[in-house]
C-alpha cells in the first residue's frame, strides 16, 4: 500500500539528543517513511543515523530550521507530511490518528494533536493530566496546546509537529527562510498562510505527544556565552515582530486584544528580562 504521510524530522547538531529520542521514530519508521533533514550538524549526527539505516539528507552548511523543514516539504512525496522534532516523543499511533482526523476535518491544511511538556525520556502510559487554562492567549498571540479541549478545533495556530498539506505548504511558499536564526514562530507563520489560502489548521484530542523540556543544549538555541544567548533573544524579538506585523488581524477572529505596537512592546519587555537572566547565569 502507497503510504500517504511522510514524517520529517529536522535536526541539528543534537545528535545528544536524538540519542534519548530516535528510537521512538524508528519505530514510526516501520510503518512509515522517515526523512532526517541534518542542517549541517557538526557532531556527526548524519553519519550515526545513516548507520542506523535512516534515511539522511544533510545540508552541507547550516540554513536553519525553515530551510530544512521546507527540504522535508520537496523531497517527500506523499500527501501530507507529519513534522517531528528531536525532543519530541509521539505514540506508534499518532500518524493513523491525525490522518483519520485530516479525512474528516474541513478544508485540512494542517492537524495537530496535543502537546504536552514532560521531563522524562520516556512516553507517559496515558494521556498527562490536564490542568484548567484558556486555550488562547490574545497578549502574546500563543497558544497551549495542552489546555482541556474537548472536540477539535480550528485554532489561528499550531504546534511545530503536525500534520501538513504538502502541496498546500508548497503552493502557499512552505516556511519563511528569512525567520532563520531563532526557530521561533516560523511554524505559526506558515498556518497563518494555510489560513489566508482559505484552509484550516486544527487541533484534535484524538492523539497527544510529549515535548521534552531538558537543559541538554544544542541545535540553534544552543548558542554558548552571554554574547550568543543575546542574539538568541534578538532574534525572538525580530521574528516575533515580523510575525505581529503580518498575522495580528488573524488572531483577533479568534481572542481579543491589544494592537501591534503594544504586543511588540510585550515581546520586547520579555527578551529583555530573558537576556538580563542569561546575564546573571540562570
Amino acid at each position: 500500500m502507497t503510504a500517504e504521510l511522510t514524517i520529517v524530522l529536522p535536526t541539528f547538531d543534537r545528535r545528544h539528543v536524538l540519542e534519548r529520542t530516535i528510537g521512538c521514530y524508528r519505530e514510526l519508521a516501520t510503518r512509515w517513511p522517515l526523512l532526517v533533514i541534518d542542517d549541517g550538524s557538526h557532531d556527526g549526527t548524519a553519519a550515526w543515523l545513516s548507520s542506523l539505516g535512516l534515511r539522511v539528507v544533510r545540508h552541507p552548511r547550516r540554513r536553519g530550521l525553515p530551510a530544512a523543514r521546507n527540504t522535508g516539504l520537496r523531497l517527500a512525496t506523499t500527501r501530507w507530511v507529519l513534522f517531528g522534532e528531536d525532543d519530541v516523543l509521539m505514540p506508534n499511533d499518532h500518524p493513523e490518528h491525525l490522518l483519520a482526523e485530516a479525512g474528516r476535518l474541513a478544508k485540512a491544511g494542517a492537524v495537530a494533536g496535543r502537546l504536552f511538556a514532560s521531563t522524562e525520556w520516556t512516553l507517559p502510559a496515558a494521556i498527562p493530566a490536564e490542568a484548567p487554562r484558556p486555550q488562547l492567549d490574545g497578549d502574546r498571540l500563543t497558544a497551549d496546546f495542552a489546555a482541556p479541549l474537548p472536540h477539535a478545533r480550528p485554532l489561528p495556530s499550531l504546534h511545530a509537529c503536525a500534520l501538513v498539506h504538502r502541496a498546500a505548504a508548497l503552493a502557499v511558499g512552505g516556511y519563511d527562510e528569512r525567520l532563520f536564526d531563532s526557530a521561533f514562530r516560523e511554524e505559526s507563520d506558515l498556518y497563518a498562510r494555510l489560513w489566508r489560502a482559505g484552509l484550516a489548521c486544527w487541533l484534535t484530542p484524538e492523539t497527544w505527544a510529549v515535548h521534552v523540556r531538558h537543559r541538554l543544549g544544542g541545535g540553534a538555541r544552543g548558542q554558548a556565552g552571554f554574547a550568543g544567548k543575546l542574539r538568541n533573544r534578538w532574534s525572538y524579538w525580530r521574528n516575533d515582530c515580523a510575525f505581529i506585523d503580518r498575522h495580528w488581524r488573524l488572531w483577533r477572529r479568534w481572542v481579543d486584544g491589544p494592537g501591534p505596537g503594544v504586543l511588540k512592546a510585550a515581546a520586547a519587555g520579555t527578551i529583555t528580562r530573558q537576556a538580563l537572566r542569561a546575564a546573571a547565569g540562570e
